[in-house]
């Protein structure tokens, strides 16, 4: 892919929106709050081919969100990864939905508020954490761990205890992928190394329309490049489904981001980092039960988690149809 990209690159007219100028490399956003009203088609229309859904985090109503997301796998499996963030990190029903929600085949966990003062909409809600390790946490991410899943958190302030709160459950769970939510909107590039540097099961979400179209941005996009350059498999592109920009330019942006890295680091962060966190989870007892009886015993399959889902979907369809 990173030869294709670089005859795109070779190829751009002058002009060209680079949405379309870069329409063949895939890209994964992995930060998006499901929206009923959101315009679908625009995944399409700005080159985006597949996107982490979750919606509300950290409260009651996220379970509803959760489901929603489900949803919309069920009938964009191509398109969408779904997470979930209505967990409970105070009980112990927190604990057996989040097991729940693995066992069925979710891809992803999160985002979780582990920590927050700043934010106007996450510092109140109902299930945030004061720390990343606050409440049960640490028995959500043994459960990550064990079902290979990542886990998104926001974390804000980027300094002192809540960072240093990270920095401890990175070390207690070295086999646990975290995803730092929209990293660069409160880090400079050298506070993201510090961390990058010392976790190699640390992964940055790079929200670059915060960075290229923020009021508060500090940084210009290119800033960061030497940043991916050196640690090119830890980064991640997300849209946030454009908070505070709009989601054309948060997309606009991470295409310019794109623009500006090599050709191999481009096509890591665009959609291979990502893809190699879920790729590699493992299919679950309750999605090889479905199967068995989906398929009445009478074939073997060797699947990962997602292709495992997918492969439900359409044995349940099948008999659907075959029972109508």
């Amino acid at each position: 892919m990173h030869l294709k990209l670089k005859e795109m690159r070779k190829k751009k007219p002058d002009g060209e929106p680079l949405y379309k100028v870069y329409k063949d490399l895939p890209l994964i956003d992995v930060h998006n709050h499901q929206s009923p009203e959101f315009p679908y088609r625009e995944w399409d229309r700005l080159g985006v081919d597949r996107t982490v859904l979750f919606g509300g985090i950290s409260e009651p109503e996220a379970m509803k969100t959760d489901e929603l997301a489900w949803k919309d796998y069920e009938e964009r499996p191509e398109q969408v990864y779904p997470s979930f963030a209505g967990i409970n990190i105070y009980s112990e029903k927190g604990i057996a939905y989040t097991r729940k929600n693995l066992e069925n085949g979710y891809l992803n966990i999160g985002e979780l508020a582990a920590a927050s003062t700043y934010s106007p909409i996450v510092s109140s809600v109902k299930w945030k954490a004061e720390t990343p390790s606050s409440g049960k946490l640490n028995e959500i991410y043994k459960l990550a761990g064990r079902y290979k899943v990542p886990v998104l958190l926001h974390i804000d302030p980027a300094y002192g205890p809540p960072i240093a709160g990270l920095q401890r459950v990175l070390t207690r769970f070295p086999k646990v992928n975290f995803i730092y939510a929209h990293a660069n909107v409160a880090s400079s590039p050298e506070n993201i190394e510090a961390l990058l540097s010392k976790y190699s099961n640390l992964f940055i979400d790079f929200y670059a329309g915060y960075t290229e179209y923020g009021d508060g941005s500090e940084y210009e996009l290119k800033d960061f490049v030497p940043l991916m350059e050196k640690y090119p498999d830890r980064f991640l592109f997300g849209s946030d489904s454009g908070y505070g920009i709009g989601y054309d330019g948060a997309i606009a942006a991470i295409y310019e981001m794109i623009d500006l890295l090599s050709d191999k680091t481009a096509v890591k962060v665009a959609y291979q980092n990502y893809e190699s966190l879920i790729e590699r989870q493992p299919p679950t007892q309750t999605q090889m039960n479905k199967i068995k009886s989906l398929s009445k015993g009478s074939a073997k399959y060797k699947l990962n988690k997602r292709e495992a889902n997918e492969l439900i979907m359409k044995l349940a369809d099948k008999r659907k149809k075959e029972g109508s």
